[in-house]
């Protein structure tokens, strides 16, 4: 029986991680430039932190709570070596992704677009190149 319920769940979980795949590759209109590059990619090499995540983390989060100055709780995302680190364990994507008990960011403003997520999202699944 134990057998038939851990087959079910590996079978719900390649759905469920086949829903998302397919939905984060949808429709690109109404999408910057940076989203768009991310969704024709499919997530392949050509996202990269200069290029597409750099401005995103500038704008909403490395030059203001968690600059080299303030670093709020102890997280400071102003160079690429720093938002690599972060990036690497789960609570980045998650608290950007507002999921589960991760504190939702950036604190005190609307979550970030699912396509500005998805950028990030395609470059920590690529290696989070420069």
């Amino acid at each position: 029986m134990k057998k038939k319920m851990i087959k079910k769940i590996k079978v719900f979980s390649l759905v469920a991680i086949g829903v998302f795949v397919f939905q984060s590759c949808g429709s690109k209109k109404g999408m910057s430039d940076n989203a768009k590059t991310a969704k024709t990619e499919t997530c392949n090499e050509a996202i990269t932190y200069n290029l597409n995540v750099k401005a995103i983390i500038d704008n909403n989060c490395g030059k203001t709570c968690h600059s080299a100055e303030k670093h709020a709780a102890g997280i400071d995302l102003s160079t690429y070596d720093k938002v690599k680190k972060e990036a690497e364990n789960g609570r980045f994507l998650g608290a950007i992704k507002h999921q589960g008990y991760y504190a939702p960011m950036p604190m005190k403003n609307p979550k970030l677009s699912d396509s500005t997520i998805s950028i990030i999202e395609c470059w920590i699944k690529n290696g989070s190149k420069q």
